[in-house]
């Protein structure tokens, strides 16, 4: 003969197995009441069971689960709470491209001119900033506007810590004019263009220790004296022109993991260990990352017969080397100066050791593997795939 068990029974054997499963695991952080009331509950609900009692597991029922649901705390839902972890996980997810796949840089310098333009800053005696919406729309463009006139009086800082470079996001470079007192002046431009736009000319203009002549003609024994401290008053121009930013590029940071790099093509590497034959020196102070055409692979023989450059015997046949040698537009060719070889020629080892030539398309005006040899492959951190920002001039692929 078969026995059925009710089914409240069945329900209040799995609300016992429930709860005794909830003190098991959250013992450690309840409260202590709290544990003591829900181990009471149980306990009633165990002596309900063998009662049969139905309505009083019934009761027990609803007791049990609101004292569970009450015995920690719990968190309000939160808008702005999803919010910001959905920000902080993107932020996380951009990180990770960033550091594997693709990357931002910013053109610094004019040696890949005019496939790529570095930052240029231009002096002007007067401001020359048009409207908002101009400006807006220069912004897009590329060109910012200098105005800088000070806001304060006092001596400066001296050495290198009276002007300093910060970044900003990221993406803004700027820099930092620095009182004796502790205020400080921002001017929105990088530290190698600010003196393009007159900082070193207007801290120079010869000026009373009370600030009341600040014009370029006054008699230089009306300078400061004592302690040789730079004074600055409010109303002084410190910086005026305008600021045309360099190209923004995004480098594919995963292909060389996959494959060699070609030559012919714009890449980006750290000038960590590259060391010149004259200076036996590091190239730059820590490293840097440079952006240069590749021009010479392993087992190449390269020589510069002005303004083309050979390669293995011939003109070289890749697009961008081709076009920066027959001088086409603003290109002016590739120079021979300081090839690191008597004869002017260079033969690269094909080895272990695998290392790249590199030059920029500014030939006359680069730093590149002509004075401090070749790049090895360690360095070699991905080619340039887009230009990005500003709109117009170069920007899209980058050949």
């Amino acid at each position: 003969m078969f026995f059925l068990t009710p089914r409240y029974l069945k329900h209040a054997k799995l609300l016992h197995k429930g709860v005794t499963r909830f003190i098991d695991y959250k013992r450690d952080i309840l409260p202590r009441a709290k544990l003591d009331e829900i181990t009471t509950l149980r306990t009633s609900l165990e002596d309900a069971m063998r009662a049969k009692d139905k309505a009083r597991i019934a009761t027990l029922n609803d007791e049990i689960n609101k004292a569970c649901e009450k015995a920690l705390p719990h968190a309000e839902h939160s808008d702005l709470a999803d919010n910001v972890e959905v920000f902080f996980v993107a932020i996380v997810i951009a990180l990770g491209i960033r550091s594997y796949i693709a990357q931002p840089f910013k053109i610094p310098t004019g040696s890949m001119q005019p496939t790529l333009y570095g930052i240029v800053a231009n002096h002007t005696e007067k401001d020359v900033s048009p409207g908002f919406f101009q400006q807006c729309k220069d912004f897009v463009t590329g060109r910012s506007y200098i105005n800088v006139v000070a806001n304060h009086s006092g001596y400066l800082k001296q050495g290198t810590d009276m002007v300093t470079e910060h970044g900003f996001m990221g993406f803004f470079t700027h820099c930092r004019l620095h009182f004796a007192d502790g205020h400080t002046i921002w001017i929105w431009s990088p530290l190698r263009q600010v003196t393009d736009l007159g900082l070193n000319h207007y801290l120079n203009v010869p000026i009373t220790e009370d600030g009341s002549s600040i014009t370029p003609d006054a008699q230089p024994e009306r300078r400061i004296v004592g302690s040789g401290n730079t004074y600055v008053t409010t109303g002084q121009v410190l910086a005026r022109g305008t600021l045309d930013t360099g190209d923004h590029v995004l480098v594919n940071k995963f292909s060389y993991h996959f494959r060699h790099p070609v030559r012919g093509e714009v890449f980006v590497f750290t000038t960590q260990n590259i060391r010149s034959r004259y200076m036996n020196v590091p190239v730059e102070q820590g490293s840097q990352h440079y952006i240069k055409r590749l021009v010479g692979v392993p087992g190449d023989e390269l020589e510069v017969k002005s303004p083309v450059l050979w390669v293995n015997g011939k003109p070289a046949e890749e697009f961008g080397m081709k076009r920066v040698g027959a001088m086409e537009g603003p290109y002016k060719g590739y120079g021979n100066i300081e090839l690191l070889d008597p004869e002017r020629r260079i033969i690269l080892n094909k080895d272990s050791r695998r290392e790249y030539w590199a030059m920029g398309d500014n030939s006359y005006n680069s730093s590149d593997s002509r004075y401090w040899g070749t790049v090895p492959e360690r360095n070699l951190v991905g080619p340039a795939l887009w230009c990005y920002f500003p709109l117009g001039r170069n920007w899209g692929a980058i050949r």
